[in-house]
Formats: C-alpha cells, sequence, structure tokens
C-alpha cells in the first residue's frame, strides 16, 4: 500500500470527528468530547448534574478500559511488524512508519491507562462529596 494512502487515510480520520464535533451534526461524539475534557481536567462542569455525569463517566472509563487493551495489543504487534520489517529491508521509509504507527499505539495505550485511572479519581471525587464524606446519594 502507498504511504501517502496511509498517511492521507490518518489525517481524514483525526480531522473528521473534530469537524463533526464542532459543525453540531454529531451531539453523541460531543458528548463523549465533553466527557473526555472533565476527566483531563479532573473536574466537572459548573452546574454539573452529578448522577447522570456520574454515569456518563462510569460508561467512558469501561469504554476506555476495554481500549486500552485492543491499543496495547496493536502497538506490540506493530512492534513485530516493524522489527521483521526491519530485519528484511533495513531503513525504509515503510520501516520508519510502522516504527512511527508503534510509537503512536503504545503512547495511545499509555494515555489510556491514565485515563483511566483520572476517572477512577474522579469518581470517587463525585462519590465522596465537596465535605470529604461519602454522599448518600453515591449508592
Amino acid at each position: 500500500m502507498d504511504p501517502i494512502i496511509v498517511i492521507v487515510g490518518g489525517a481524514v480520520g483525526a480531522v473528521v470527528p473534530l469537524w463533526l464535533i464542532k459543525s453540531g451534526r454529531s451531539p453523541s461524539l460531543a458528548a463523549k468530547r465533553e466527557v473526555s475534557t472533565a476527566i483531563s481536567n479532573r473536574a466537572l462542569p459548573p452546574n454539573a448534574d452529578i448522577g447522570s455525569w456520574r454515569t456518563r463517566l462510569i460508561e467512558n472509563r469501561q469504554s476506555v478500559a476495554r481500549g486500552r487493551w485492543v491499543m496495547l495489543a496493536a502497538g506490540l504487534i506493530m512492534s513485530f511488524v516493524t522489527l521483521t520489517d526491519f530485519a528484511d529491508e533495513g531503513g525504509s521509509l515503510l520501516t520508519w512508519l510502522f516504527a512511527g504507527s508503534a510509537a503512536l499505539l503504545l503512547a495511545d495505550a499509555f494515555g489510556m491507562h491514565r485515563q483511566v485511572k483520572r476517572a477512577d479519581a474522579l469518581l470517587a471525587a463525585i462519590s465522596a462529596g465537596p465535605t470529604g464524606t461519602r454522599n448518600s446519594s453515591a449508592g
């Protein structure tokens, strides 16, 4: 496969979801991004309904927790492909693209692991309530 096709496909795959969110054409993507932003900021938006956010955070955490293992497996497989290609062809452009892909996949797996830990911390903070005592509605 031509590396240009892979690069263009990756760029389109990265830009289209952002465009859909900004244009308002995908409320579900916007909602997912809102949850990811809250997890990254380690705080809920002002005036957030804690009950609905708890559900959203748990769903996001479960999704990311499952996906991180897939990302890790893909990164390891791509690492082996890179090593095989390097042994076969040496330092060709395709080998370096494979190496970059493997590095990005492994970095994404690590980032997803951090996102799960941050989601856990945010869920614990929500359950603890503002005074540090457990909320009676935290169930």
